[in-house]
């Protein structure tokens, strides 16, 4: 479990690059930002998702639970509670 707190450009850079190694693709069809959410870049969609699950939980060393799939929806809900369980 990691101690400090992460910034949510550290999580939009997790993501991005997830998205990129699954779609294989050179770029994605819009940045990951602040407010990024499933379906915005097109990339991050249902098949995707596991992918940004566990490039997530091994960016920041947390073991995740299947029931903490809720919280990995959007940019802001991922920041929120990874911030929440470093506490």
């Amino acid at each position: 479990m990691f101690h400090s707190k992460i910034s949510v450009d550290q999580v939009c850079e997790v993501v991005g690059d997830a998205l990129l190694t699954v779609s294989e693709k050179e770029a994605l069809s819009i940045p990951v930002t602040a407010e990024a959410a499933m379906g915005e870049p097109a990339e991050w969609d249902s098949l995707s998702f596991i992918v940004v699950f566990n490039a997530i939980a091994e960016a920041f060393g947390v073991e995740l639970e299947d029931d903490d799939a809720i919280h990995f929806t959007s940019i802001p809900a991922m920041h929120a509670f990874l911030n929440e369980i470093a506490e």
